[in-house]
């Protein structure tokens, strides 16, 4: 047993003794919270759990207790295993939004719309509150029966960061390409457009800089608006390798091999971040977390929305007819984006499932959601609440640009395992694509088919059909 694992476990054990601790001490109404928070944003969450206590014990005559615990957020899953095998979860969590998912497989977690106090007529009409791609991964399938099983709590994404400066000294070039230098590529055409003119490799200076990861790859994806999965007869299947999956794949690939515009950490070649405060790299995708660190830097940059599908790329992937209107033109395309950040979720062995769910909502509504935001700079994932805060001059200018383009995020495929899905399985073969040694349509088929048989087959429930043939 290695040294980490054996902290894990004394960790858990005090937690939860310390829990049996607490509820034995009092006959009220005592909840549990899980969270991973970093400092500022711990001393936030403390206080406002105390001001829902506070005010719940004033309209509702009962007194509720809520426990904050915080968990190192890279053991966080570990610790929830290990404490789901002792039947000793906590009734609440606040983590990682790709776990969900995860958790909601395993089975440890509450479907919210089967709680008595969920008020809205359906999952979808809640999602109206949220910014539809953090909530949607909380929208999550299993044993053929999609709930909800969380709420978005915090929301990242990512945005296009470009070196006013690097556009400005090639300004006359630019200008004679019919490409204005003073902002970023709208279109992937013009992207790669920009992207030529403002590459040098003798110089190793790139338009562009990227990685190979899913995470990093979901905006091409998500430009075509790629499914990962469909259902057939019942059973779950994944489809990567179809028209617009193999587009997508491809339209990535093509910056690195046939355009030759892009750096790339798979060639040895310095990680985007590095590169772009360096000023090597003109343009690269990156979050609100590295916002601060160029500001500091001194370097001159702009964040844009990610650049959508040109007219030509969307009527070759059959998305619309060549002459479509603008206004079609505009529906069927985006400046798509993935998503991460964290939920927050419950745990089936809370004993107090109202009260828990009544804190769910206090803590995502806009209200809270704007006193968050304001006080931490970040984005909010209550719909009202980023309204409020894109429309007040206030407001931090890159900031807006970030909550504008949340409402064009994309989760990632509703699997369990993406850490394995992710490392052992799509980035393997994506890298076969970018080196040339794989086209990208078998590479996409042969990565569905493994995760057909390694991911999705564990996981699915016998049909009575398979019973009948044992």
């Amino acid at each position: 047993m290695t040294r980490k694992l054996c902290i894990v476990l004394v960790l858990v054990l005090l937690c939860g003794a310390c829990d049996r601790a607490t509820q034995e001490q009092s006959g009220g109404i005592e909840l549990t919270v899980w969270e991973c928070y970093k400092y500022d944003e711990h001393e936030l969450f403390v206080d406002l759990v105390s001001r829902f206590c506070g005010d719940y014990e004033k309209k509702h005559g009962k007194k509720v207790k809520i426990n904050v615990k915080r968990v190192p957020f890279d053991d966080f899953a570990t610790n929830i295993k290990l404490m789901a095998l002792r039947g000793k979860t906590p009734d609440l969590g606040c983590f990682d939004s790709l776990k969900v998912l995860e958790f909601a497989y395993h089975k440890i977690l509450v479907p919210l719309d089967k709680l008595s106090n969920f008020s809205e007529k359906s999952i979808d009409k809640k999602r109206e509150q949220y910014i539809a791609g953090a909530y949607n991964t909380n929208v999550i399938r299993v044993d053929g029966k999609e709930n909800l099983y969380g709420l978005p709590l915090q929301i990242t994404c990512l945005s296009l960061f470009w070196n006013r400066k690097l556009f400005r000294e090639k300004r006359q070039e630019l200008e004679a390409a019919g490409l204005d230098y003073k902002s970023a590529p709208k279109d992937w055409d013009s992207f790669v457009r920009y992207a030529k003119v403002l590459t040098d490799s003798d110089k190793k200076q790139y338009g562009f800089a990227m990685r190979n990861s899913l995470w990093f790859t979901i905006p091409f994806f998500a430009a075509y608006n790629t499914q990962y999965l469909e259902w057939d007869k019942g059973r779950q299947r994944c489809i990567l390798g179809d028209e617009r999956s193999t587009a997508a794949l491809q339209l990535k690939a093509d910056l690195y091999a046939k355009h030759k515009i892009a750096a790339a950490t798979w060639a040895g070649q310095d990680d985007p971040d590095v590169g772009f405060q360096n000023e090597q790299y003109a343009m690269i995708f990156m979050g609100p977390w590295n916002v601060s660190k160029y500001r500091s830097s001194g370097l001159d940059f702009g964040i844009s929305l990610m650049p959508r599908l040109s007219r030509e790329q969307a009527v070759a992937a059959n998305m619309m007819k060549k002459d479509a209107s603008e206004e079609e033109y505009l529906k069927v395309t985006s400046p798509a984006t993935n998503i991460g950040g964290q939920n927050i979720a419950m745990f089936k062995t809370c004993q107090h499932k109202e009260v828990a769910y009544d804190f769910m909502n206090y803590i995502t509504s806009s209200e809270v959601q704007l006193e968050w935001c304001k006080k931490l700079n970040q984005l909010s994932i209550n719909k009202e609440a980023t309204n409020t805060l894109r429309n007040d001059k206030n407001t931090d200018y890159d900031i807006r640009v970030f909550m504008e383009q949340a409402l064009y995020s994309n989760a990632p495929p509703k699997l369990p395992r993406y850490g394995y899905l992710e490392s052992d399985i799509l980035n393997p073969e994506m890298e076969l694509v970018f080196k040339g040694a794989k086209l990208a349509k078998q590479a996409l088929q042969d990565a569905a088919k493994k995760i057909n048989e390694k991911i999705i087959k564990p996981f699915e429930k016998p049909k009575k059909d398979d019973l009948a043939k044992k």
